[in-house]
């Protein structure tokens, strides 16, 4: 994790009473699979702010809009509230439990600790929206 964004990101801010609450980034994301698929790429709710629903409310209308431009999306976290939150949203669907690989290093720096998802938990999610 650090600070900068992909350049490819499509980035989404969120406003609570013309406040910079939070943003969402998402990134095209080739699946060998599912077609026209995007991915989460970050999805921040600044502190003053956390806590109260923003993250999830917020994701769920990126992952509605994106849905709606007939796009795939999907989301791996290992933040325990937003799991939780998922786990119990019937618009999403878990798809993945545990941890990832160590991967090849060419995206994510394997030397520097805690900076790859193979060190902690991850859930990952497919945004199905309303049935």
């Amino acid at each position: 994790m650090n600070h900068s964004f992909n350049k490819a990101a499509r980035v989404f801010v969120c406003e609570a009473n013309g406040n910079l609450a939070g943003f969402c980034a998402v990134l095209p994301f080739p699946h060998p699979i599912k077609k026209n698929a995007w991915k989460e790429h970050r999805s921040v709710v600044f502190p003053d702010y956390q806590g109260v629903g923003i993250g999830r409310h917020f994701t769920n209308y990126v992952a509605e809009l994106l849905k709606k431009e007939g796009k795939t999306y999907i989301s791996t976290t290992s933040n325990p509230a937003m799991i939780f939150a998922r786990k119990n949203d019937k618009k999403w669907i878990t798809t993945r439990i545990g941890r990832t690989s160590s991967g090849s290093g060419k995206i994510q720096n394997k030397h520097i600790k805690g900076s790859t998802s193979c060190a902690r938990k991850t859930v990952s999610f497919e945004y199905i929206g309303e049935k």
